[in-house]
């Protein structure tokens, strides 16, 4: 086992000015080589945390360069623990990121509940322990900021690096990746952190398992406030409050809803529906104003002003992304434990959950950490331990998405008069107050142990009260097209 483990500190909020300029810590290095497979949020975070553990790391990405697209997603406060250990990280998360106060409406414009901050669950801890503030980050910018942490420290992004095929050698102890132009590079471990498309399954699992639509998908757009801003009943409408916060406005409809939100500098709404069978998975692939207009048009009861704010967008700015989706999979790991999937190859989420960037970050910073427990000699059971600590918590969160969704597009007017807060999304303490990095170090042996006996190892990191057990999409669509509650055993809130 490895010796010398970079304990974690508390995250607070009065981090010393020295500790935010200070260099990042490195732990004593282990020989174990990372091969990353994807330059996204999760690789470069799989990138960074395998480099402060000690580890040889090597990035590649398919794209030709720095992919600057995307709009908005948040950053959980379990993954914006990790950045404790990263000072120049640390201050500029607080400094890029939005921390906006939170409004629902219905699909007619009629307030359910007025602009507010985040309320924490009830069941939470004492007030001390309790997020500050939300982060959410426009991606370009946050990409940036991780990508830039990385070549500071000397590793640098492959561009134009196409993976086709992955492969392991048990008895040479490699992963390894097979590229468009035929050539091959092992290392003791492969990250496979290359999406909903990843090219891994047929090693990992044993087949392909193809993504397949959820059912539903997002008109989405950002783009400089400005545009917005030019037309008089938009601004208007979309007023910074007196308090200088801005407002993520959440609408709820027939079967659909809308995020809309005017931050500072920028504009930004999407646009959840059923999947007409149109929209791709792309951020290349723009539609037209046209389009979202006519979709507009079906809702009841849809003001004006909501259009005139679609009208606002520039050509070519919107995206209709089809939410793809794979159900939950147990198997993120080869037979022989050096190829291992990571973020949305092993794990895809639909954007209501709230966790998709957390969980690839969580992801990252528990694969590194085990890798170190581990040591060079048992990466194959650090990797399996690793799966064995995420796999149940992020199911939990993807099936978190689908309740939170269902609670904005199947409420019922009279369930709303009586109770306004079911439309909160649910954000439990079991999800924000988690630490991926202490609870690997704390469980890893307990952990290993299990896996070498065949005892059953129980996870602490879901909501209590809740018992693990398989589910599918299947399971779910059934009962939102019915109406009905996903039933959610346990405490969640």
């Amino acid at each position: 086992m490895a010796s010398h483990i970079s304990q974690p500190q508390p995250l607070t909020n009065d981090s010393s000015e020295d500790r935010l300029f200070a260099e990042p810590e490195r732990c004593q290095l282990t020989g174990i080589s990372v091969l990353i497979v994807g330059a996204g949020v999760g690789g470069i975070m799989t990138a960074l945390e395998c480099w402060r553990q000690g580890h040889e790391v090597r990035l590649l990405e398919r794209s030709s360069g720095p992919v600057g697209t995307g709009d908005f997603f948040t950053v959980g406060f379990s993954a914006v623990k990790s950045f404790r250990n990263w000072p120049q990280l640390a201050k500029l998360n607080e400094e890029l990121a939005y921390d906006p106060w939170m409004a629902f409406y219905k699909h007619i414009g009629e307030v359910v509940i007025p602009p507010g901050p985040m309320n924490w669950d009830v069941g939470a801890p004492e007030e001390k322990d309790r997020p500050a503030r939300i982060y959410r980050h426009h991606r370009p910018k946050f990409y940036r900021m991780l990508l830039a942490q990385l070549e500071e420290l000397g590793v640098k992004a492959e561009f134009s690096h196409r993976v086709v095929d992955y492969y392991e050698e048990t008895a040479a102890g490699k992963g390894g990746v097979v590229l468009d132009n035929g050539s091959k590079i092992d290392a003791d471990v492969v990250v496979a952190a290359d999406g909903v498309g990843t090219k891994s399954f047929s090693l990992v699992a044993g087949r392909k398992v193809e993504a397949r639509s959820s059912g539903y998908a997002i008109f989405r757009t950002a783009y400089p406030v400005k545009y917005a801003l030019v037309d008089s009943q938009v601004a208007e409408r979309f007023k910074l409050l007196d308090n200088g916060k801005s407002v993520n406005e959440i609408w709820v409809g027939p079967d659909m809803h809308m995020f809309i939100w005017r931050s500072e500098d920028l504009m930004s709404w999407l646009i959840t529906r059923k999947d007409d069978g149109l929209a791709t998975e792309s951020w290349h692939d723009s539609t037209k104003i046209e389009d979202v207009l006519k979709y507009t048009a079906q809702v009841p009861g849809w003001p004006e002003i909501m259009n005139r704010t679609i009208r606002t967008t520039p050509e070519d700015g919107i995206i209709d992304w089809k939410l793809m989706w794979r159900d939950p999979q147990p198997q993120w790991a080869s037979p022989g434990g050096r190829v291992v999937q990571l973020g949305d190859a092993a794990h895809t989420f639909i954007p209501s959950s709230g966790n998709g960037a957390t969980q690839a970050i969580e992801d990252a910073v528990s694969l590194a950490t085990c890798l170190r427990l581990g040591g060079k000699d048992h990466v194959p059971i650090a990797v399996k331990v690793h799966v064995k600590l995420r796999y149940d918590r992020v199911s939990c969160c993807q099936k978190l998405g689908f309740a939170n969704q269902e609670s904005y597009h199947s409420v019922e007017k009279a369930a709303l008069a009586a109770n306004p807060n079911a439309l909160k999304p649910r954000y439990g303490s079991w999800i924000w107050k988690h630490d991926p990095e202490q609870y690997a170090i704390e469980s890893y042996e307990k952990v290993a142990g299990c896996l070498e006996t065949g005892e059953e190892w129980m996870n602490t990191n879901i909501p209590p009260g809740y018992v693990p057990r398989p589910w599918s999409i299947d399971e779910l669509i059934p009962l939102q097209e019915q109406g009905k509650p996903i039933e959610l055993d346990g405490n969640w809130d």
